[in-house]
Order: structure tokens, then sequence, then C-alpha cells
């Protein structure tokens, strides 16, 4: 199964800047069977969300040439609860990048208050094939061209 852990993009500058949005709603498919108390979205998917919306910065900013693996993780902060209704402002931004990989950082706000972050991510490069699938795979997930 595949997880895509924001709905949309809001805005992007290429290798600088990304701001998307993640609606928890009851129906999330990681809701299932999980936490049965009180859903509650788990901090590795908020994590996770983040760090998918990010890496889009850094692959826009090289035209799509390459894919993101992600490689390390740093000063990550989650919340213990947030469950379905709320609404992730996801920013994410990239400190560097070449070829080879990114560093990059991010947060998430519910109603304009921080609720987790990344204090450093870093990604590894794959060449892509074709970076044109790349750029439709990213228009298809709520991206912008």
């Amino acid at each position: 199964m595949r997880f895509l852990l924001y709905d949309r993009v809001l805005s992007l500058e290429p290798g600088k800047r990304i701001e998307g949005v993640k609606s928890i709603s009851l129906t999330e498919e990681f809701l299932r069977g999980h936490f049965d108390r009180k859903a509650c979205m788990p901090g590795s998917l908020i994590i996770e969300s983040m760090v998918q919306l990010t890496a889009w910065c850094a692959i826009a900013k090289h035209d799509y040439k390459y894919s993101l693996v992600l490689s390390m993780l740093d000063d990550v902060q989650v919340p213990a609860d947030l469950g379905p209704g709320h609404t992730l402002h996801i920013t994410g931004e990239v400190l560097g990048t070449n070829p080879k990989g990114s560093m990059a950082r991010a947060y998430a706000e519910v109603d304009g208050e921080r609720v987790a972050s990344v204090g450093r991510v870093l990604y590894a490069h794959v060449p892509v094939p074709d970076p044109e699938v790349l750029r439709e795979r990213f228009r298809y997930y709520g991206g912008t061209p």
C-alpha cells in the first residue's frame, strides 16, 4: 500500500520553500484498526508528510531529474495527540542542494500553532530516466507545474 501524506501544494519556490496541507480525516486508511480508544495520526506519518512535501521542493529545483531518498532526520518533534478534524499546514525549506543530495527542514502547524518539526532532513538523489514522468507525477499528486 502506498500513502500520499499531503493533500495539496499551496505554493512552491523550487529549491527554497514549499507549503501544503494535509487534512486528517476519520476515514484515513492508517486509522483503520489503529489506536482503538482514540483515533490519532501516528507521529511517524506526520514526519513522513513533512518529508514527502519538502522533497518536491528539491526535486523541482533540479528540474525533476532526480528522485529523492530519505537519508537522515535530526531534531524531530511530533505531537502526542493529533486526530481527525485537524488540518496540518506544512512548510518545508531547502537549506542546500546539489546533484548528489539535499538538506532541508520542515514544520507543521494547526491553527497557527506549531505542532511538529524536523530540524534537519537529508536526502540522497537518484537520477530518473525520464524527468517528464516525475513532473507529471508531481502535478497529479496535487502539485503545481
